[in-house]
């Protein structure tokens, strides 16, 4: 099974971190061009939009990462009702919100900038202009990543990477030709952001509300329980950038401060840089979330550690290259983001003191996503509030007015924020972990489904695999006083299920592997559940077949679809079901 799990993540993570990269990128692109073509006083404006992109962050994280937790253990468990109902919910809010958010902030403008550290003169001006456009497109700017969450749990992370690539590819290319062309300044820069989040919401929604999605909105859809239902997985994440906006202004007036408006544009640079590297670990979050939380909702929790483990070592090398890379590469990153001779060293220093908490950061930003997905909100809120609010801003006052240290307290002050939290954490897992319960990620010892005893097997797409397993199918039913016409009876639906993918649905190309699992439950029942990633096929919509087509023999898919049918009219149920790229057909006996 571990092969497969290993298909599976790949599969969502190159996707996913092409679209979190390429979001990354719609976000610097905006400081790039800034500082190629307008200069710092743009920086500096940009930098106090940072709170405005954070909210909208809290609001995606809560309605499109709180949902998208909540749709994946549906949909493990089957309840596409309850799914469509959190769609239509997650939706709605994110359209009210976003109106009223930019209603409100257009009214407020002059005082919210101040808020986030403005000071009167040319970056004050650019800031109305820059936060003013982006409060205009707000609807657009929270729906497109709820959207593309959303797409990914309908098993789309390649048209969701698409739609991502799409409207990053135009905001470069609007940015740049409504600065250089048209001489919009840094309105063009804004305008360019809002409208590729729009072309975004577009694309994405051409995919997402056709007929054959898996989520569909439905009328009187939306009710306030479900709101707090998304709002648990989702809160942990959503306050850790609710704590950054608090912690951005705290750093904004402490570099203010120490260093003037030079160091308030370093730090845009610098977060801007750790905005476009946390991709990479959002990749890696983002790939795993609908997997876990589909493996949750099946209460198979031997697949869950599986993919922990293989997730947890790509992160790890993940945060090794990306600390050496700011390290080496310092220099180029300064000459990409145009800065200015007289910031050049103040940035090179912020950027290499950064990279030394890339590892940690790595590790917290991946327990934090496991927590979340595995319903322990509680482990994920103690790393949101250390890492976010509490840790970062008292240690960086400390740090600013107790030591010699200037503006790189601000850096100093993060690095040892990760050291602080992950002691934190492990004090607190003593109190947070529940029997049976492993120490660290706090996940089941056993699968929540085995009621009784089970055998499971991995086989590749060779024929002359079904035999053995038949017989060993036999020897467990037999072991666990299963009648002998009900060990016949599920030994033949495996046979002619097994059959039925290998000739149907897989690509020659590649190895291809089938999940086969029996399971003994209460009353001498039999479960046989068939998971394979061949191309997607519904077994329960197999049709009817006639003696007559059946002996006249030119079609093997006739065969096949007597084999279904008999495997039908055994069962004393049958489901299908297809998540995150696995075709899943379970049979009671």
């Amino acid at each position: 099974m571990e092969k497969i799990i290993k298909r599976t993540f790949f599969r969502f993570f190159g996707p996913t971190l092409v679209a979190s990269l390429a979001l990354a990128i719609v976000s610097m692109t905006d400081l790039v061009v800034a500082g190629q073509l307008l200069g710092s006083s743009a920086f500096t404006a940009i930098s106090l939009a940072l709170p405005v992109t954070i909210f909208v962050q809290i609001v995606a994280a809560i309605f499109g990462g709180g949902a998208g937790i909540v749709l994946s253990n549906l949909l493990g468990r089957g309840d596409r009702e309850h799914c469509n109902r959190v769609f239509t919910t997650a939706l709605i809010s994110a359209v009210v919100l976003g109106v009223a958010t930019a209603v409100l902030g257009l009214l407020f403008l002059d005082p919210l900038i101040l808020l986030l550290g403005g000071q009167p003169g040319e970056s004050m001006n650019n800031a109305r202009w820059y936060i003013g456009i982006l409060l205009l497109g707000m609807p657009f700017l929270i729906l497109a990543p709820i959207q593309l969450t959303f797409l990914r749990n309908d098993s789309n992370p390649r048209y969701s990477m698409f739609c991502v690539l799409a409207g990053g590819v135009w905001n470069l290319i609007a940015n740049i030709s409504l600065v250089l062309l048209f001489h919009f300044g840094i309105a063009g820069i804004a305008i360019g952001t809002v409208s590729s989040q729009l072309l975004s919401c577009i694309l994405s929604g051409l995919k997402l509300y056709r007929k054959s999605s898996s989520f569909h909105l439905v009328k009187k859809g939306w009710s306030f329980s479900t709101v707090v239902e998304m709002a648990k997985p989702g809160l942990p994440a959503a306050m850790i950038f609710f704590f950054q906006v608090v912690l951005t202004v705290v750093i904004n007036h402490t570099l203010a401060v120490t260093g003037g408006d030079n160091a308030v544009a370093v730090y845009a640079v610098v977060k801007y840089l750790i905005t476009f590297l946390y991709a990479f670990y959002d990749g890696v979050t983002g790939a795993i979330q609908p997997m876990l939380g589909i493996y949750r909702g099946e209460g198979e929790i031997d697949n869950l550690r599986r993919t922990v483990s293989v997730s947890f070592k790509i992160m790890l090398l993940l945060s090794v290259a990306i600390t050496l890379g700011l390290e080496l590469g310092a220099p180029l990153i300064c000459m990409i983001f145009g800065v200015e001779p007289s910031m050049l060293d103040m940035t090179m220093t912020a950027i290499r003191i950064q990279a030394l908490f890339c590892i940690t950061a790595g590790i917290l930003a991946f327990l934090g996503a496991c927590y979340r997905c595995t319903g322990h909100a509680e482990a994920a809120m103690v790393i949101a509030v250390c890492n976010n609010l509490i840790f970062p801003v008292s240690i960086i006052l400390l740090l600013a007015n107790f030591t010699p240290l200037g503006s790189n307290s601000v850096y100093c002050g993060l690095v040892l924020t990760d050291y602080a939290t992950l002691l934190v954490l492990f004090c607190a897992l003593r109190v947070l972990r529940k029997p049976g319960e492993s120490p660290l990620l706090l996940i089941p010892t056993q699968d929540i489904q085995d009621k009784g005893p089970v055998y499971q097997v991995l086989i590749q797409d060779k024929y002359e695999d079904i035999p053995r397993i038949s017989e060993e199918i036999d020897s467990f039913c037999e072991e666990n006083g299963v009648p002998m016409k009900k060990q016949y009876y599920i030994s033949l639906c495996m046979e002619e299920l097994v059959v039925n993918v290998i000739q149907m649905g897989f690509r020659k190309e590649r190895d291809n592997y089938i999940d086969i699992r029996v399971s003994v439950l209460p009353d001498q029942q039999v479960a046989l559940r068939i998971r394979d990633d061949a191309v997607e096929f519904d077994p329960t919509q197999s049709r009817e077949v006639s003696l007559g087509e059946l002996m006249d023999g030119s079609h093997q898919e006739d065969h096949n679809e007597l084999g279904l049918l008999l495997v039908k009219k055994m069962a004393k149920s049958y489901s299908y079901k297809r998540t995150v790229g696995f075709n899943d057909f379970m049979v009671v006996l």
